[in-house]
């Protein structure tokens, strides 16, 4: 898991040799920083050229790079597919890298069900194979002395259609050539009805190593020199630390080091067990903190609280059309903070020296998280090389970018490689929960039990979410550690709705029209509608679970609807499709 790497490096070692779709210089601008545990590309991998996302071996094995990582969903194979079905080779032939700044092209996070518009549609990895696909055929057209549109290309192997005899590899067309080619966005894609890979059942590639228990996750990284570290975390929100007796623990078996960084405390022992051991026993005094509601005030204390307040969707009538109405429902739905609650709890392994680092990170956000780390130790983010390493799988926002940062500052704090894996309590305790809301819904129905009204009032809490590229304070320790959350801005009262009707939390129910103007964006057909939002600052951290806000309010549309409908003595199904418009969600309800 150490030593010196780059792109051609990793390629030289798996018996690949890289198809240079770039610029003499690029072989300079892909080494990495010198050092054990490697470094980070002195420039960002240039996305627009075809070989920062693959690479043809001289046997006509591909490795492709990609920055959409596997977290159980199923990408991993899925990419092979694409990359197999554009390349025209066998899905066994392609080696995938994924989410490794030295070598990896910068795709953000993989998250929102955004790996296969970003990869598959027009652009990036399936852009690029189209493009090199092109490419080859011209180098074979140009060997054989056949015209390209007299070629086929099956299993790696182009062949003139009318003299079987004239064929080539694409091993044998590259070995040792070097092409400047960038991204071709006239590049062909494959017809969809000629596809013989994707579309089809093909067994997960990572399946195999799951099953028989070699599957390496970052639980199992080891470095050379490696230590362990366990961090202390405030007893209550808000508190402060004021000192720590290191003398409580130095005597332990096995201690290293105790790392503390502002609000930061974490202790280095050589031995898992004795790290937990005197996470447990140090003794650091904390100023209190700011408290909290007590539970059965929680949703009331939320509603009072300062609040940034938007107006998704307004007709202006609502009130008007809930005094004239023959029935008036009412309900409040209560949503608490809910964990993530991976079965394993997340784990990093860091290498930090005094001019670089290397992180091994479960982490969704490859680039994003080497950008917070590099804040968090002072480092240039071109010295920070993050490797994802799949680790506990959540859909959202579990302990992974959190426990990277918590092992980089401990390996930079004990001078020595740390791995970190959190205890169940550091990190249901402290992690990004789904957010807690309350919501108010009214509706006014005429006289034969049809929607005229909906009146949809939220109150929601929220603190940090995913750290992204410059705000490593959205996670507890980079909050520890001295950097602050996104910045809260209170907003009273809503401004009008403007621009297009905007429902991507789904606090609009599916029943309204969704009119902002003579536009409507929503797809139901209730005209008089009002639907106000308040988000105030949150007392725990919070971020994405699942899909972000829209299980809360989905949870309160559907169920108030269900309670509309047992009211009016309707089939909870034939009553929704009363109140429908858009034939694509009429058919998702039928089905």
């Amino acid at each position: 898991m150490s030593g010196e790497l780059s792109r051609r490096d990793f390629l030289g070692r798996s018996g690949a040799l890289v198809v240079s779709f770039g610029a003499a210089v690029i072989g300079e601008r892909l080494m990495l920083a010198q050092g054990r545990g490697g470094g980070a590309p002195r420039s960002q991998i240039d996305a627009k050229q075809v070989d920062s996302w693959i690479g043809v071996g001289a046997d006509g094995r591909v490795t492709a790079y990609t920055g959409k990582c596997e977290l159980g969903q199923g990408i991993h194979t899925t990419q092979v597919q694409l990359i197999a079905e554009e390349l025209a080779i066998p899905v066994d032939r392609v080696t995938l890298v994924m989410c490794d700044t030295s070598i990896s092209p910068d795709q953000g996070t993989t998250s929102g069900s955004q790996s296969h518009p970003a990869n598959f549609n027009h652009e990036n990895l399936g852009l690029a194979c189209a493009t090199a696909r092109e490419a080859l055929v011209g180098l074979a057209a140009d060997r054989l002395g056949v015209p390209a549109d007299q070629l086929t290309v099956s299993n790696g192997v182009i062949t003139a259609t009318s003299d079987a005899s004239k064929k080539v590899t694409y091993g044998e067309l590259v070995g040792g050539k070097k092409l400047s080619l960038a991204l071709n966005p006239n590049a062909k894609r494959k017809d969809p009805r000629s596809w013989t890979v994707l579309g089809t059942s093909v067994p997960r590639v990572d399946l195999p190593a799951l099953v028989t228990a070699q599957f390496q996750f970052v639980h199992n990284v080891r470095v050379p020199g490696m230590v362990h570290g366990a961090v202390v975390r405030p007893p209550e929100v808000g508190a402060t630390l004021v000192s720590v007796d290191e003398h409580s623990v130095s005597g332990l078996p096995g201690f290293i080091k105790v790392v503390v960084k502002k609000n930061f405390v974490g202790v280095v022992c050589e031995k898992p067990w004795q790290a937990i051991q005197a996470a447990g026993k140090l003794k650091p005094t904390w100023a209190p903190g700011t408290g909290i509601a007590p539970q059965r005030e929680f949703y009331e204390a939320l509603r009072k609280q300062p609040s940034r307040d938007t107006r998704v969707v307004d007709s202006g009538d609502v009130d008007a059309a809930l005094s004239r109405a023959a029935t008036v429902m009412k309900a409040t739905y209560h949503h608490p903070y809910q964990m993530h609650g991976s079965v394993g709890s997340s784990c990093a392994v860091a290498d930090v020296q005094a001019d670089r680092a290397t992180i091994w990170s479960p982490t969704q956000s490859a680039y994003p998280t080497r950008s917070g780390v590099a804040a968090l130790l002072g480092l240039p983010a071109d010295r920070v090389r993050v490797v994802f390493t799949r680790g506990s799988g959540c859909y959202g926002l579990n302990g992974a970018d959190t426990v990277s940062y918590d092992a980089a500052l401990l390996s930079q704090g004990a001078g020595r490689p740390v791995r970190v894996q959190l205890s169940r309590k550091d990190e249901m305790a402290w992690e990004n929960y789904g957010q807690a809301y309350v919501i108010d819904q009214r509706v006014g129905l005429d006289r034969d039990g049809t929607i005229v009204a909906w009146d949809h009032e939220s109150w929601s809490a929220t603190l940090g979410n995913r750290p992204g590229y410059d705000t490593p304070g959205n996670v507890v320790t980079g909050m520890l550690a001295g950097f602050q959350p996104a910045a809260f801005n209170p907003r009273v009262p809503a401004p009008p709705p403007s621009g297009r009707f905007d429902n991507g939390s789904n606090a609009a129910p599916s029943y309204v029209a969704g009119c902002i103007g003579s536009a409507c964006g929503g797809t139901g057909t209730v005209q008089s509608e009002r639907v106000i939002t308040h988000t105030a600052r949150s007392p725990f951290f919070t971020g994405p679970l699942r899909s972000p806000n829209r299980l809360q309010n989905t949870f309160a549309h559907e169920s108030f609807m269900d309670e509309i409908a047992a009211r009016v003595k309707a089939d909870p199904v034939e009553y929704r499709l009363r109140h429908m418009r858009d034939p694509r969600l009429i058919d998702v309800v039928k089905a």
